[in-house]
């Protein structure tokens, strides 16, 4: 039988508790029950920069990890602020639940064992726990953009620990455990990795929070030194991690930034992307997922094994579609890495845990998109919004090349939390206007003088009479 991505380790299902690791989880739990609602996720970000999974509590077979324990403390929290009111559930909470579900009964179901059951239970407790703790405590553009900034500032401490293992070869989390205490070399470069667990999910941590990151930018002329900086340590953490993955990553950052000005036309983009990746398929001599094999952007990637992977799952389709496979090692040499998030979901809880995995994120890009289009007149929100969108363009591109596991979730699923509780921004209300006999219901267009943001998100007009093309000033008020 395979093991799980992360279930492979010599620290699972035993109890590794450095008293390093039980005072942090410790302190940061205060900090989750004490902490303004505004800076009340970043303790969660500090626990998935600094301290590895291998640290954990093992209790009646359950693995606790510290982000687990965590997870706790947050519940606690909600619960004694009441900070699950008012709370609206909606289509992206159910395509979320029903995935999480899906996948925990058809893998149980497949292997058969208790500890794959508890394994996907963990793995369940731990997604939505996180995901509804940062739904409850991000309800506005405010608190999203205070997250942006405890992102920041924690880049700037994870860019000294890694410029340090870059420097020397040795990773300072080693003690820990779950990380080599010697850096890993590949074509002559380091592959630093921090606390996390492996390079490349280090990097695609940081590039998911480029986007969110530069858009900083325009928030207020003080922001933007902030946000240079946030941008540069990303690049500098990205740039450490010598994987061609999070690079990649980068360039589908500046990709989906620069598309903001086609965003009228995004829909005519993507049918033309669509057809013309029908057009490679069939006017190539192979497949066009072989493009996939060409991507080396530092030396020694594994572009091959990826089209390699992708080239059996869809010749094995009929193995995986109902409950997924308990292995992929009989698919070819070296395919029991399956470094493909899709792939994974169709592995572990077959077609129908895929399909709605890609429905968790077409709801996202659909919300994300209503968010945009809302806007109309304040240009930090209307960049904000497509910048949550571009993040989740990163985390799927991503996902192509590697499955996820260990501290990246994290911020996986603070993004779909964000998504998910923000409210579109409309004018505050319709005013009814007459004119001639008729009632018609139009909303005034705020001018650029009467705008201020609030926390909900809102552009108000102000009270001061507004004046309108072609309308005189005695008809421009009610």
């Amino acid at each position: 039988m395979e093991q799980m991505a992360g279930a492979n380790l010599e620290y699972a299902d035993q109890t590794t508790l450095h008293p390093l690791g039980l005072m942090a989880v410790l302190c940061l739990g205060v900090c989750v029950l004490f902490f303004p609602k505004r800076w009340s996720v970043v303790p969660f970000l500090l626990m998935a920069c600094f301290i590895s999974t291998a640290q954990r509590l093992v209790i009646f077979g359950a693995d606790l990890t510290l982000l687990r324990i965590l997870v706790l403390f947050g519940f606690l929290r909600v619960l004694i602020r009441k900070e699950y009111q008012p709370f609206a559930w909606n289509l992206l909470d159910t395509l979320l639940a029903a995935w999480l579900l899906s996948q925990t009964v058809i893998y149980s179901l497949q292997i058969g064992t208790t500890s794959a059951l508890m394994n996907r239970l963990g793995f369940a407790f731990e997604s939505l726990g996180c995901y509804f703790y940062f739904r409850t405590q991000i309800r506005d553009w405010k608190e999203v953009s205070s997250a942006i900034t405890g992102c920041i500032w924690i880049s700037v401490l994870v860019t000294v620990f890694f410029m340090i293992e870059w420097s020397t070869g040795r990773n300072l989390f080693a003690f820990f455990g779950g990380v080599p205490e010697i850096t890993a070399v590949r074509e002559g470069r380091l592959r630093c990795q921090g606390a996390f667990s492996h390079p490349i999910l280090a990097g695609c941590f940081w590039v998911s929070l480029l986007p969110l990151m530069a858009c900083h930018w325009w928030k207020s002329p003080s922001d933007r030194r902030l946000a240079a900086v946030g941008v540069v340590c990303c690049l500098l953490i990205v740039a450490a991690c010598s994987s061609s993955t999070p690079i990649a990553g980068v360039l589908f950052a500046l990709l989906g930034g620069g598309v903001f000005v086609l965003r009228r036309h995004l829909s005519l983009i993507r049918w033309g992307v669509v057809l013309l990746l029908v057009v490679l398929h069939f006017v190539r001599e192979k497949p066009v997922w072989h493009l996939v094999s060409r991507v080396n952007i530092v030396g020694g990637s594994t572009g091959w094994h990826r089209y390699y992977l992708m080239d059996a799952a869809i010749k094995h389709f009929g193995e995986w579609v109902f409950l997924g496979t308990p292995s992929t090692a009989h698919w070819g040499y070296g395919l029991n890495d399956v470094t493909n998030q899709y792939i994974l979901e169709g592995v572990r809880g077959g077609l129908l845990s895929l399909l709605l995995f890609i429905g968790v994120l077409t709801a996202a890009f659909v919300k994300a998109g209503r968010l945009q289009r809302s806007v109309k007149a304040d240009r930090y929100l209307l960049y904000l919004f497509w910048a949550l969108g571009v993040s989740l363009f990163v985390h799927c591109m991503n996902f192509i090349a590697v499955s996820y596991f260990g501290q990246i979730y994290v911020i996986f699923f603070l993004l779909l939390g964000m998504i998910s509780s923000l409210s579109p921004v409309f004018p505050p209300k319709a005013i009814l206007r007459n004119f001639g006999n008729s009632k018609t219901v139009q909303p005034f267009p705020p001018m650029q003088e009467d705008i201020h943001r609030t926390p909900s998100g809102f552009v108000p007009v102000s009270d001061r009479p507004l004046r309108r093309e072609g309308l005189g000033a005695d008809k421009a008020n009610d």
